[in-house]
């Protein structure tokens, strides 16, 4: 079966027939997977493709080893079905769970009843959420990667200017390095060394090949697969973009700057899974306005707009370096690079490595910038594009390619950005809860001055309600809990046991309020409640609790409904 990616970019053929098991279950799969690959269908990259051909061959696998029997998928029973997706668990929690799931909702044998019972298991996911790079470590994983990338310019830009100097016809014959650049102009015009006649290695390639110390021939004008992978590391800090997007980065920009201003860069780019919203255009930007040289500084708009820690910067340099690339294989990614072992013919690729995640092929890429260090290198060996992207949104707080809900889902499992929340409320907690403290009038009088119940306004009495002290000309109109900032209000004991509701009844409600609106509204209310009793005796508040009636019970009730706020 053949796949074409949404934007035509990618085809990849993949073959059940090589699936072990029955045909009858290979051919029901196929069935399921052209479903969901297809023109109407929702998967549409290759990564993801790439998972439902795992999952087709780990259910034809579990399908072959525990029901040999089984000829179909239409013999799949609701027990068989929750077996087979529990046996897709893996340490990090579900796996491939989900594309399984989509390839038997897809399959028109499989029984409805086995579909829900597949949809039903629930494995449990990994409790913690890889959380972003501290200052610290995002400062060293980027130092790194700009060394890389610095070296790779160096060594590209310096082949290319010899290159053009043999084809200038600015090198005498006698030039030690005509030779290089005999090599270097047959990789720039075919994208290979040169050969004999036999099709073994030229003896001017061997000399070159030997001089560059192992290293393929054709990376002295094309990035490697490790710089490839520095290259998307510093973009994926920088633009929190995912893997997926980064490999896919088309080099067709518009420069929205001129070029005294500080540059940015608008390049399109796709994300399917947004599917309507999935075309965007993304601004690579300098630097932030706030951390942008002074107007003393002398260096060139150029130097300044194209640094290694910016966005703009890093995308332009890629551009400029992988050009050559590009036009050898007519394409417009962002990303090319070369991917041979050392001396053997190779490849010009586009996008990122497929090793990106592997911590084998880190350890080989980072080589002697590994110190011996445990603890930085374990940081550098252990580099994920989702932490680097986590970074991002953690310190710009600005949705990337999702919506703000998405981001705020992000923001939410993020422990840095958790405790300054808490560290916000908190201070606005303790600013209410002092304001409140300092504005409170209602004073704590004696019974033997309380005059009964006949001036009372749920949480103490009121001994002038038609001269209130915010209108001293006008019949006060204000809320009862407004009467805990009055100075004709008094709280005499026969209101603690109401009190004591209102305090029991803010308790319960605390968590499902709003934390905006409780710190508004609340926060400063209980603050000024819990004041007045503890002016009160223990034996007192505990006599208080003894008396608590029904009838209490209904006031504080409709004091929280609002059915006691004034017309």
């Amino acid at each position: 079966m053949n796949f074409v990616s949404q934007d035509g970019r990618h085809r990849k053929t993949y073959d059940f027939a090589v699936l072990p098991g029955p045909q009858g279950v290979s051919e029901d799969l196929a069935v399921a997977f052209e479903a969901v690959t297809g023109p109407l269908g929702s998967w549409t990259r290759l990564g993801g493709v790439g998972n439902l051909w795992q999952s087709a061959r780990q259910a034809s696998k579990w399908v072959h080893e525990t029901r040999p029997g089984l000829t179909g998928l239409a013999g799949l029973t609701p027990a068989d079905a929750r077996l087979l997706g529990l046996s897709f668990q893996v340490p990090s929690g579900n796996g491939l769970l989900p594309s399984l799931r989509a390839l038997i909702k897809a399959s028109p044998v499989v029984s409805r009843e086995a579909q829900d019972a597949l949809a039903r298991v629930r494995i449990p996911r990994r409790q913690t959420s890889r959380q972003p790079y501290n200052d610290r470590e995002f400062q060293q994983i980027n130092a790194v990667a700009r060394g890389m990338v610095r070296r790779a310019r160096t060594r590209l830009r310096t082949n290319w200017a010899l290159l053009a100097d043999y084809r200038a016809g600015r090198l005498s014959s006698g030039d030690p390095r005509c030779e290089l650049a005999e090599v270097l102009d047959h990789c720039a015009r075919t994208g290979t060394f040169p050969i004999s006649d036999s099709g073994s290695q030229a003896m001017a390639t061997r000399r070159v090949a030997r001089d560059a110390k192992g290293r393929p021939v054709n990376t002295l004008l094309h990035l490697r697969a490790s710089e490839a992978w520095a290259f998307g590391v510093l973009l994926a800090g920088r633009t929190s973009l995912n893997l997926s997007v980064l490999a896919e980065l088309p080099a067709t920009h518009l420069r929205a700057t001129a070029p005294s201003e500080p540059g940015i860069a608008l390049v399109r780019a796709s994300k399917p899974r947004r599917h309507l919203r999935s075309e965007m255009t993304l601004a690579m930007d300098s630097l932030h306005p706030d951390l942008r040289p002074s107007k003393d500084d002398q260096r060139s708009s150029h130097v300044l707009s194209t640094s290694l820690t910016t966005a703009y910067g890093v995308f332009m340099l890629l551009v400029e370096l992988t050009d050559p690339g590009r036009r050898l294989l007519g394409t417009d990614h962002a990303f090319v690079y070369y991917s041979a072992q050392a001396n053997a013919p190779g490849l010009l690729r586009t996008g990122l490595p497929n090793a990106v995640g592997s911590r084998k092929a880190r350890q080989g890429w980072l080589g002697d910038r590994l110190t011996g260090d445990p603890k930085r290198d374990e940081i550098l060996l252990g580099i994920s594009f989702d932490r680097l992207r986590k970074t991002h949104l953690e310190r710009n707080r600005k949705p990337v390619a999702h919506t703000p809900d998405t981001l705020a889902r992000y923001l939410r499992r993020m422990h840095t950005v958790t405790k300054e929340g808490f560290q916000i409320v908190r201070e606005a907690l303790d600013e209410q809860v002092e304001a409140a403290i300092a504005r409170r009038r209602m004073a704590v009088t004696e019974a033997e001055q309380d005059d009964g119940p006949a001036e009372d306004t749920v949480l103490g009495a009121c001994t002038d309600i038609e001269a209130p002290p915010h209108s001293p000309n006008k019949r006060c109109g204000l809320d009862f809990w407004s009467c805990l900032d009055c100075s004709n209000a008094r709280a005499f004991p026969r209101h603690l046991p109401l009190q004591l509701l209102a305090i029991e009844e803010l308790d319960l409600r605390r968590t499902s309020i709003g934390t905006d609106r409780w710190v508004a509204e609340f926060a400063g209310r209980r603050a000024q409640l819990a004041e007045i009793i503890s002016e009160y005796e223990p034996a007192q508040i505990a006599a208080a609790r003894i008396q608590t009636t029904a009838i209490h019970r209904r006031i504080i009730g409709l004091l929280f409904s609002g059915d006691l706020d004034p017309l």
